[in-house]
């Protein structure tokens, strides 16, 4: 999936926009087995978050981090109402979308 937003990078935010929550990489990626491997899901929820699509947050608070692994693991991501809309896509019920 590589950094870009590419069509799978959109196919899995509209999912976490449509079906809401918050999910571990390892959730997204049993999910979407076997379509995308755990470096494919954590790949597109990093370019997804440095793109303020997505939120993320530590899932037992904001203790010290350990290994990037471990750190990883506790991350959880979800569609929020302080994230952009991709562009160019209108969702129904947000400002600009086709009903």
């Amino acid at each position: 999936m590589g950094n870009a937003i590419t069509q799978d990078t959109r196919a899995l935010w509209l999912m976490l926009q449509r079906d809401g929550g918050w999910w571990t990489v390892a959730m997204l990626t049993h999910h979407w087995r076997p379509t995308f491997q755990p470096y494919e899901v954590q790949q597109a929820v990093d370019a997804l978050e440095a793109g303020g699509f997505l939120d993320s947050r530590n899932q037992g608070g904001e203790d010290e981090q350990d290994e990037q692994d471990e750190k990883a693991s506790k991350r959880i991501y979800a569609f929020t109402s302080d994230c952009m809309l991709l562009p160019d896509l209108a969702i129904a019920g947000q400002p600009g979308a086709l009903a």
